[in-house]
């Protein structure tokens, strides 16, 4: 028998304290391989392919790479170090057995390089099965005319399975060191030792929730103010988290045991007996845990937020894709209708909504005359644009708004949102008004306010001028008492896919004469740049925040496993005084739901406190968007935890 032979057994015999580390690797090794193909592709460095969103992409791509490898060198070596704790007895018997500490590291080196070899392979193998998604995925995101083609590169495999080769052997290398001062009696011994009973300090106990509250309540009502207070709230929630785990659980914990009701009940005995030692033994790690979970989910949520938030306002305060207004009937004076849709259909643009709406100009006399110059024309009260009742609901129906009926006699006013103001009744710009006083063409008219809705019915001009619905005769009626040439209308498309309809759009913006085309209003080129930025930054996070996961994950994963030897003794031990498997098993379930579950619940609570800070900030409700993205890490982390749990169910089944 030699030590390879042994090796080759020992990964046999123990594969389920590999088979998170063998995964975990082979999925940092599909994620580097997958950028560093992208990275090596020839069209990725094509301008004209890529277009210089692809620039950005390729840096992003980088700088990715490098935070892989830095991620490696730490979970790598926290899992060769757990490892290696957890088999202080095996090293102690081959010891005793004659074995020195330099065949000893040369047997860890050996078995190292067996799982590290299986996981460069897997993890290669995934990355060329999942390269071509990815590749459609940032052609997709970056709108390109064509895909980007599939190439393998040799570079990339070369470079993937060097860099991972030298980590991985080299943390094991110098990991292995840390079992040369032990002794025999010591290694033989392992973590059999009695433990203390765990000591807390109930004042910082308190002060941990104190320090977080603290934490919280800054973030709540810091509101603008949140950039200087960020990391005063950050330092506070983190020491308050720390002092959370090391001094409250214990406290809580102990509380529950003092209470006969709750200890004596089922298996509670047992569950809180160890459950109060893993705690205060696993504090670094639910601490650490928690932090990085916290931040994952964070940084997804306020990626994710504001980018719906960005998109969300665009099509508040600029419903149509691309709009003009005329003065006169049929003058045509920036572009005719004709030209716009001949552009559209020769790019293959299928126009979703067309529209031309007569409108009238109109002064609010009791705005102040300085009113616009002072909000830098986010806020004006003083221009409107007159439009009917019908041509309203016509615009509504498509927009997907509600439709209404105005009497004789009263307004609808629509105001533009940029300043992301609530649309309670005391933040609405007339609310303090019942009556809007209209100077239309020199002549006043006064109309009851019905309601002020703040969002756009038509694309905001330059002035950002509001929009007042009359009733189709009120309008009829001042309609027909003015010139043609003194009416407004209003060319309105909504364009289908109007995010990938960029060249159309730029090429109608040069047909119109450029002392007029700050007339022509639209969308499409501003936002659809900014859009795919984050998207692309979302994507390329999306793959950061996995390898997150599966640290989180991962680490829980292996303290469990490390403490099953010590576990197997208690429960074996618990079976021969009569407790049956099912309890066995239910006690198991609880502390391992504990140990995966604590750490998601407090990152929650500490991103829900982030994301308020967040919504004051941008004044407008990013809950329901932190709420898809916790329950996606939410259904990940049960996903995680019912394999953990099955595998450490595996290993009760098999004592005796």
């Amino acid at each position: 028998m030699t030590l390879h032979s042994i090796a080759f057994k020992n990964i046999k015999g123990n594969l389920n304290k590999f088979v998170m580390y063998y995964l975990s690797n082979a999925l940092v090794v599909m994620v580097f391989f997958i950028f560093a193909n992208f990275l090596f592709n020839p069209q990725v460095k094509n301008i004209k392919t890529m277009g210089q969103m692809g620039g950005m992409t390729a840096q992003g791509m980088f700088l990715c790479e490098i935070v892989i490898l830095v991620f490696t060198v730490v979970f790598t070596n926290y899992s060769i170090t757990s490892f290696l704790k957890s088999r202080e007895k095996e090293f102690g018997l081959l010891s005793m057995f004659g074995l020195t500490k330099g065949q000893i590291r040369s047997y860890v080196m050996f078995e190292n390089l067996i799982v590290s070899l299986f996981s460069i392979g897997t993890g290669l193998l995934l990355g060329l099965l999942f390269s071509k998604l990815f590749f459609m995925s940032v052609s997709a995101i970056l709108v390109l005319d064509a895909e980007l083609p599939l190439n393998i590169s040799v570079k990339a495999i070369a470079i993937t399975i060097v860099c991972f080769l030298a980590l991985f052997q080299g943390i094991g290398f110098v990991a292995s060191y840390k079992i040369k001062n032990n002794n025999i009696i010591e290694l033989l011994k392992g973590e059999r030792m009695a433990k203390p009973i765990p000591k807390f300090s109930q004042k910082k106990a308190v002060l941990s929730i104190i320090l977080i509250g603290m934490g919280y309540l800054i973030a709540v009502f810091s509101n603008q103010a949140i950039i200087f207070t960020m990391f005063p709230i950050l330092i506070v929630t983190v020491a308050g988290t720390y002092l959370l785990y090391s001094q409250f659980s214990v406290y809580f914990t102990n509380k529950l045991k003092n209470n006969n009701n709750v200890f004596f009940k089922g298996t509670n005995m047992i569950t809180l007996s160890q459950i109060i030692f893993k705690l205060k033994d696993n504090a670094r790690i639910l601490f650490a845990v928690s932090i990085l979970s916290a931040v994952t989910l964070t940084a997804s949520a306020s990626v994710y937020s504001f980018q719906k938030t960005l998109q969300h306002s665009a099509t508040l305060n600029y419903p149509q894709d691309i709009s003009f207004v005329e003065s006169g009937l049929n003058t045509h004076e920036i572009i005719s209708t004709e030209k716009v849709e001949e552009i559209l259909n020769a790019e293959k643009h299928e126009v979703q909504y067309k529209n031309k709406i007569i409108l009238i100009k109109g002064t609010n006399e009791t705005s102040p005359e300085n009113q616009v110059v002072k909000y830098n024309n986010l806020v004006n009260t003083k221009d409107f644009y007159i439009m009917s009742n019908s041509d309203y609901n016509t615009l509504a129906k498509q927009q997907k708004k509600p439709i209404t009926t105005i009497n004789s006699g009263e307004v609808l006013i629509h105001c533009y949102n940029f300043t992301g103001r609530s649309t309670t009744k005391g933040a609405k710009l007339f609310s303090n008004n019942k009556e809007l006083n209209l100077n239309i063409e020199d002549e006043s008219t006064s109309w009851l306010i019905k309601d002020e809705i703040a969002s756009g019915i038509i694309n905001a001009d330059q002035k950002a001028s509001n929009t007042a619905v009359l009733n189709d005769e009120d309008f009829n009626k001042i309609k027909s008492a003015l010139k043609e040439e003194k009416l407004q209308v209003y060319y309105g498309y909504n364009i289908k896919n109007w995010m990938k309809a960029v060249d159309a759009v730029e090429h109608i913006i040069s047909q119109v004469p450029k002392e007029r085309s700050y007339e022509l209003r639209e969308r499409v080129t501003d936002i659809s740049g900014l859009m795919m930025g984050m998207s692309l930054f979302f994507f390329i996070g999306t793959f950061i925040a996995i390898l997150f996961f599966i640290a989180t994950g991962s680490i829980l994963y292996f303290k469990m496993f490390n403490e099953v030897q010590k576990d197997r003794q208690e429960f074996i031990s618990l079976r021969k005084i009569g407790m049956s498997i099912d309890e066995v098993k239910k006690i198991v379930s609880t502390q391992c739901f504990i140990m995966f579950f604590l750490p998601f619940l407090i990152a929650f609570s500490h991103t829900s406190f982030a994301i308020i800070a967040l919504s004051n900030l941008l004044k407008s409700s990013l809950s329901i968007y932190l709420m898809i993205i916790v329950g996606i890490y939410l259904l990940l982390q049960i996903i995680y935890y019912s394999f953990a749990k099955a595998m450490y169910v595996k290993q009760i089944n098999s004592w005796k």
